[in-house]
């Protein structure tokens, strides 16, 4: 061998070593994260859609109601780690939701969903079956694999989706009261509405009903 075709050969094996190196490490950084990393990913989801916050329409009951399951903005990049972001609009085309979705290395569901309104902030943190939800920065309870959400100092059932054979219909109770039902999107739908009927609520049973609702958007969009 030539000493040309040596350093070639050196070269392409050092650099084949260094990229093996930072494929380990981008796995062992990505594999069941520790609060430190899930802290400083959120970080950087919410400064990756600021631009998109700052242009959100200003929320209340009427948007609610007129809330679409069409996006903007949307990229999806699968791989070894998952990552989407995107807006979801009103039925005239407002933005409405700015969310940022970061799944990470494992055979069981371990992701963090970061999702602002122009009034909320919402942060759920899905490990091991279950998704810990924070509502501006207080947590709220957990949601089970079923769509219950249980919280408050005695673990009570707060709220939850109703998912059953009836796909395209998820009744979302509340306090144990029905207060709107979430549709999911046909076929060929264009700019359909997100909920089919929304009842009266107070500030905090919304935001509740809304957290259960776009989880499960963000999720039939990435998954």
């Amino acid at each position: 061998m030539t000493p040309i075709l040596f350093f070639v050969a050196m070269l392409a094996g050092g650099l084949i070593a260094i990229a093996a190196l930072y494929m380990l490490y981008f796995a062992l950084i990505h594999w069941q994260p520790g609060k430190g990393k899930i802290r400083s990913d959120l970080r950087k989801m919410k400064n990756e859609i600021t631009p998109w916050i700052d242009e959100l329409v200003p929320w209340n009951k009427e948007e609610l109601e007129l809330l679409s399951s069409s996006r903007v903005n949307e990229k999806i990049k699968k791989g070894m780690v998952t990552t989407a972001k995107g807006v979801f609009t009103s039925v005239y085309h407002e933005p409405l939701i700015a969310y940022s979705y970061k799944k990470y290395i494992s055979k069981n569901p371990n992701s963090v969903l970061y999702v602002r309104t122009s009034e909320r902030e919402f942060v759920y943190r899905t490990k091991k079956g279950k998704t810990e939800l924070f509502i501006d920065n207080q947590k709220v309870g957990v949601i089970n694999d079923e769509g219950l959400l249980y919280g408050g100092s005695k673990n009570r059932l707060l709220a939850r989706i109703n998912k059953s054979d009836n796909h395209l219909e998820l009744p979302i109770i509340v306090n144990n009261k029905e207060r709107g039902t979430l549709m999911k999107p046909e076929s060929g739908a264009i700019n359909p509405r997100a909920f089919q009927f929304v009842g009266e609520m107070k500030k905090n049973e919304e935001a509740v009903f809304l957290s259960l609702a776009v989880l499960e958007l963000v999720r039939n969009s990435v998954e």
